[in-house]
């Protein structure tokens, strides 16, 4: 768990530009604890699976940054050339340490299928522009969507494939999952960033899903309005619906298939998030969850069934999503870990959420209430 990823100079890089990096880094964190966890759970090999977990992290800042430079560099005036010479360059700074765990690792590591992902990842980011938002349909950007959440997925897969141990099925499971789930939040990240790109000539599923051309709205205001007022709204909960039980049965498929105890995979999540928050986020524990709940929290999964079976319920709650899952199933399942460990992973889980929330819309509920707030602002 000793790698950590490569630091950008802050001195030399704008205090907007240094937010995003650290906010894309954060994001990118997420794809890359999934493949430590994964990693380490079939080898046991800690600074193997830091090293892959780094490749997907600091892939996702680079494209992240170098799509800003895209999208929105009309809006840079005077200052394009600087912001576009930090956002490329940092970018690119970025990749070097992709490059860098690539040349570390083991010789029996195959990164052929990886390197041909990173491909697709480039040319889609040159087929970019070939949907117009005023014309584009619904199932042209939603398979715009899938073939970019599928080249995240198959990039995960790829890396975890290098080591092997995972058989085809497993891992189609795993790439077939992943792309939902990047379905599901690429879409409720369309609905925040609905104005922006509107501005900026972006198709995306919630312009095509609304009857009205937005793009024909008077102001940005309007086409917000004309949205939420649509039945756009209940019509994109159905579609992010059916995506999340896709997303929550890939995941009982691939759990059962798994030959590990309940205790192992807590262990290797164990470690694949204090990979992320040692490592990766720009955000301490403590910041999000102060000692005293930690304290609470410790409290709660080490007491009696009742204590537990609250503390569960109160997790079921505040999911952005509600799971098929019986809580008392989930408690039965609980009270078979150590309860530390089990407390560490309910801390991690919790600052990760909260530091998942604070860069990007994680439910439609929330995007949506983001959306009407940036109508309802008052111009500048």
């Amino acid at each position: 768990m000793s790698r950590s990823l490569p630091a950008v100079p802050a001195e030399q890089v704008s205090p907007p530009v240094r937010s995003k990096y650290e906010a894309y880094t954060d994001q990118g964190g997420l794809l890359g604890a999934v493949t430590y966890a994964l990693t380490v759970l079939e080898t046991d090999d800690d600074e193997l699976a830091a090293t892959l977990a780094s490749i997907p992290t600091q892939l996702f800042v680079t494209s992240s940054l170098h799509d800003d430079a895209i999208d929105e560099a009309d809006a840079w005036g005077d200052d394009r050339k600087r912001r576009l010479n930090e956002h490329v360059t940092v970018g690119d700074l970025v990749f070097t340490g992709v490059l860098e765990a690539a040349s570390s690792l083991p010789d029996g590591v195959d990164l052929t299928p990886v390197l041909e992902t990173v491909r697709r990842i480039g040319r889609g980011q040159l087929g970019e522009e070939q949907l117009e938002p005023a014309t584009a349909t619904l199932e042209e950007t939603i398979a715009r969507v899938d073939e970019r959440g599928a080249v995240w997925g198959d990039l995960a897969v790829a890396l975890i494939d290098a080591v092997g141990g995972y058989s085809a099925t497993q891992l189609d499971s795993l790439r077939r999952t992943a792309t939902n789930a990047m379905f599901v939040l690429t879409v409720v990240d369309d609905v925040a960033d609905l104005p922006e790109d509107l501005d900026n000539g972006v198709a995306n599923v919630p312009i095509a899903l609304t009857d009205a051309d937005l793009t024909a709205a008077e102001s940005p205001s309007r086409a917000v309005d004309s949205f939420l007022e649509s039945d756009a709204p209940r019509r994109l909960e159905a579609l992010l619906a059916d995506r999340r039980a896709a997303v929550e049965a890939g995941v009982y498929e691939f759990a059962d298939s798994v030959d590990r105890s309940d205790a192992a995979v807590l262990d290797a999540v164990s470690r694949a998030l204090s990979w992320y928050c040692e490592s990766v986020c720009s955000v301490p524990v403590e910041a999000t969850v102060p000692s005293a709940r930690q304290r609470e929290i410790r409290r709660q999964l080490t007491g009696d069934k009742a204590t537990r079976q609250q503390f569960i319920d109160d997790l079921l709650a505040s999911l952005p999503f509600e799971p098929h899952v019986d809580p008392n199933a989930v408690e039965s399942a609980v009270a078979d870990l150590p309860a530390e460990p089990l407390a560490e992973v309910a801390i991690m889980l919790s600052h990760v959420s909260t530091v998942t929330d604070g860069v990007m819309s994680t439910s439609l509920s929330d995007a949506l209430d983001s959306l009407e707030r940036q109508a309802n602002a008052p111009l500048s």
